[in-house]
């Protein structure tokens, strides 16, 4: 009787579970997929470990046209108990930005999603010709010449000519191996997004684009595409803006924000002129006395020796003010070379942009590609005319434009309409670091002028991308994806 009891329990138990698992997927079972403007979505294994109980679906997306891409897709679905607003696409920077969707950096996107805390689904996947993207364009030539130059002390002019040398080298290869670059241009990459939310069947969607993410989301913003219920534009990259038209002025920008770093950040007691003073001084200590010291190689860990002239030091600012932690560092460390010295806190900043130049998870023949499409012809005279404008950085720039990617690479023109600004009535929240060196919160504000529905942000203190640096700014995020109708201002902004 007993045994016949215990039987049925186990069975009743096992029924149980079976239905709670079945359940459970269901709840959290993808979007159907289908095909869409000719692209075709599939879902599949997925290529990294999934933890226990995490509802997370893999594809990839086969694009139309005269060669396609398979992107891949990683579909995060929220838990069913929390899942009150539509799903978030994100769109990645760039242009030729990996979204890291590999095994080693897919456990990085299982605490982003755990800490934003939106009530959506999360949508990533890769833009075409770059990360996982199927086939991906990479140019290994330039990353070798880099490396090949990081000790060299050879004339500024002849480094760049052997830079140039090695794009081109990069560039004929991929002509070589059949490749139309006409194909890589923001206006391909909203085609791609848009087929790949048709292709989910979402009745409504919202995006999320940081950096040159921004630019595409913009494109989309422009096509009115059915069921996008808001946007968030954090460090906007808008299309009215030139990259290279606006790359002397962004430096210039850069080193007099360092100049005020201690009266903008209220962290340090170093007056603007004092700063000014000492920035100066490292600089003519650098162009009589380079600096030579070993960092560690990113790929192997050995010693790898690198020369630091005074151009090198300017653009050692304008990188180290993409993070937020460095820009309460830079003061002190700029005064200490000053004096000669090189602090640990300088060493530091050197090991994190040597670990930068030779990364190769950007695509330097797509970001070429696409920057060279998007943007409008740059006339040399213009360029002379800036130099005049910003002296404190035209002996650093005043090779860019003989030397400028552009001068390769152009093999689309996205054309006029494309670089007016967006017009749209879709609730947008738009985002801006004080200190962002790339995309300035001028850009944010330029944006929005067109857009008739929104709310522009720029947090005191922060770099590049204000989600991943602020705690005020994934609050404010948060609110707006919830509600961007009529979003609730977080207590935080009390402070603004």
């Amino acid at each position: 009787m007993m045994l016949r009891l215990l039987t049925r329990l186990l069975l009743i138990m096992s029924l149980l579970a079976l239905a709670i698992w079945w359940g459970w997927r269901l709840l959290h079972a993808p979007p159907q997929a289908t095909a869409a403007d000719g692209a075709t979505l599939e879902w599949g294994e997925c290529w990294f470990e999934v933890p226990l109980l995490t509802p997370v679906h893999c594809g990839r997306l086969h694009t139309s046209g005269s060669r396609t891409f398979s992107l891949p897709v990683v579909y995060l679905r929220a838990p069913f108990w929390s899942r009150s607003a539509p799903p978030v696409l994100y769109i990645a920077g760039g242009p030729g930005g990996a979204t890291g969707l590999d095994a080693q950096n897919m456990p990085s996107w299982f605490t982003w999603v755990e800490q934003v805390g939106w009530s959506s689904d999360v949508i990533l996947y890769d833009q075409r010709g770059v990360g996982l993207s199927e086939p991906a364009l990479g140019c290994p030539e330039t990353t070798q010449r880099r490396r090949e130059l990081l000790d060299s002390t050879l004339p500024t002019e002849q480094e760049y000519v052997l830079m140039r040398d090695a794009s081109l080298a990069c560039l004929e290869r991929l002509r070589d191996e059949g490749w139309d670059l006409g194909l890589f241009s923001s206006r391909h990459n909203a085609d791609d997004a848009l087929a790949l939310v048709k292709a989910l069947r979402l009745d409504e969607w919202q995006i999320y684009g940081v950096s040159y993410g921004t630019r595409v989301a913009l494109e989309m913003m422009r096509r009115e595409p059915a069921g996008l219920r808001a946007v968030v534009l954090d460090s906007v990259y808008p299309p009215t803006v030139a990259g290279e038209g606006s790359d002397t002025w962004l430096l210039n920008r850069s080193l007099q924000l360092f100049m005020r770093s201690c009266e903008l950040l209220s962290e340090c007691d170093f007056h603007p002129e004092r700063l000014r003073a000492d920035l100066e001084n490292a600089m003519a200590y650098l162009h009589r006395r380079p600096l030579r010291l070993e960092l560690r190689d990113p790929d192997n860990g050995l010693p790898l020796a690198v020369r630091m002239d005074a151009d090198d030091l300017a653009w050692l600012i304008f990188e180290s003010q993409y993070m937020w932690s460095n820009l309460r560092l830079l003061p002190g460390a700029i005064s200490s070379l000053a004096k000669g010295n090189v602090s640990s806190e300088l060493r530091a900043m050197l090991q994190e942009s040597l670990e930068l130049m030779l990364d190769d998870s950007l695509s330097e023949a797509v970001s070429n590609a696409v920057d060279c499409a998007d943007n409008r012809y740059f006339p040399r005279e213009e360029f002379a005319r800036q130099l005049y404008r910003y002296p404190m950085v035209a002996s650093i720039r005043r090779h860019d434009w003989d030397y400028g990617a552009c001068r390769d690479w152009k093999f689309d023109d996205a054309g006029e309409h494309f670089r007016q600004p967006v017009i749209s009535d879709i609730p947008t929240l738009l985002l801006a670091g004080e200190f962002d060196p790339v995309t300035p919160p001028q850009w944010a504000y330029e944006a929005a002028g067109r857009l008739r529905n929104s709310y522009t942000f720029t947090f005191p203190g922060i770099g590049h991308g204000v989600l991943d640096s602020d705690s005020c700014g994934l609050e404010v995020v948060r609110a707006f994806l919830a509600q961007p109708e009529n979003p609730q201002a977080p207590d935080c902004l009390r402070f603004f």
